[in-house]
């Protein structure tokens, strides 16, 4: 507990009062400064109570990504039976910044507030200590209290927009697809054009009547797949490295969100094809804390399973024996 600059002008009057009470031995100069002394043991009673019984907790709303606003849940949570608490902030420290206001927390109950933050970088981050400040009553003291908030918050790699990149490679997933699945299918279905479907296969009369061009789907069309290998051999540039990363998560995210057969392999772990939400963050849970390695461990596809996408730290790289598997982006050149 510290006195507030207000508190500290408040304290040199009393001293002031009671210097003229001594000296004038007036009645109403000691009733002022008795009425001034009470204000302040009242201020330092009321603050201990008001800050007595607070309890915080803190949530994840939603996945948190880089270079993008992203929300937390602190809840106040205030213990006493009847008394409440008035005029609370709630402050962050460490790499979390940010502070919340609560007016008031009514006895035995909590209150939810939101609080927004954004990270710069992928990784972990631990919440640390929180800050717990109040001045009631009168503002001439405040009371702060350290709370160690446990748990940590996964930040994933930042998700850009691939728009020309994943036309590209929507094309040439389309393209293995037909090498594989040949031209005498049996037909299923009509369906509405998408990036990348074969123009041979639009269906026209289907197309004139629904004024937009459809396609014809054969039943036995193998499912679109696409491996993405990260180069994150040491040494690279970090900034490079990162942009890896993130086009890594950019081109997941779109090609999963589009029902893809997405792989993922790294110098020492392969998430094998999968596809879906839940697929999409085992990929993203790997790219929140991938480090650089000394040497390449992960078996490389002997041959394609649909299209395959080398993304590389710079032309330097040592995979660069290996672009003959598929496209090749250099994160370096981005």
């Amino acid at each position: 507990m510290k006195l507030t600059r207000e508190g500290k002008k408040f304290f040199i009057a009393t001293v002031l009062i009671a210097i003229a009470a001594l000296n004038t031995g007036n009645n109403l100069t000691y009733l002022v400064l008795s009425m001034m002394l009470s204000l302040l043991l009242l201020s330092v009673l009321i603050l201990r109570i008001n800050m007595e019984g607070l309890a915080l907790c803190v949530s994840q709303r939603e996945p948190v990504f880089a270079g993008r606003p992203a929300s937390i849940d602190v809840t106040l949570s205030n213990k006493k039976n009847r008394i409440p608490s008035y005029s609370i902030r709630v402050m962050m420290s460490g790499r979390v910044k940010g502070e919340v206001y609560f007016p008031k927390i009514s006895g035995s109950s909590d209150i939810s507030k939101a609080v927004s933050l954004l990270y710069e970088k992928r990784g972990i981050y631990s919440y640390g200590d929180f800050f717990i400040l109040s001045g009631f009553p009168f503002i001439f003291f405040s009371h702060r209290h350290t709370l160690r908030v446990e748990g940590e918050v996964i930040v994933y790699p930042e998700i850009k927009e691939i728009g020309e990149i994943a036309y590209e490679i929507r094309g040439e997933v389309y393209e293995s697809s037909l090498l594989r699945a040949g031209n005498g299918d049996e037909f299923a279905m009509i369906r509405e054009f998408s990036y990348g479907d074969d123009w041979r296969r639009i269906h026209w009369k289907a197309s004139a009547r629904t004024s937009k061009f459809m396609v014809k789907e054969y039943a036995t069309q193998e499912p679109r797949r696409l491996t993405i290998i990260l180069d994150n051999l040491t040494p690279h540039d970090t900034e490079s490295f990162e942009k890896a990363v993130s086009l890594t998560a950019s081109i997941s995210d779109r090609f999963l969100n589009d029902d893809f057969f997405v792989r993922l392999l790294t110098s020492r772990k392969v998430i094998p094809f999968g596809r879906g939400r839940e697929h999409l963050f085992k990929i993203l849970n790997l790219l929140a804390t991938i480090e650089g390695e000394d040497r390449w461990e992960s078996p490389l596809p002997a041959e394609s399973e649909g299209a395959t996408i080398l993304i590389l730290n710079s032309e330097d790289s040592s995979l660069n024996r290996f672009a003959s598997l598929g496209r090749v982006i250099y994160a370096g050149a981005l």
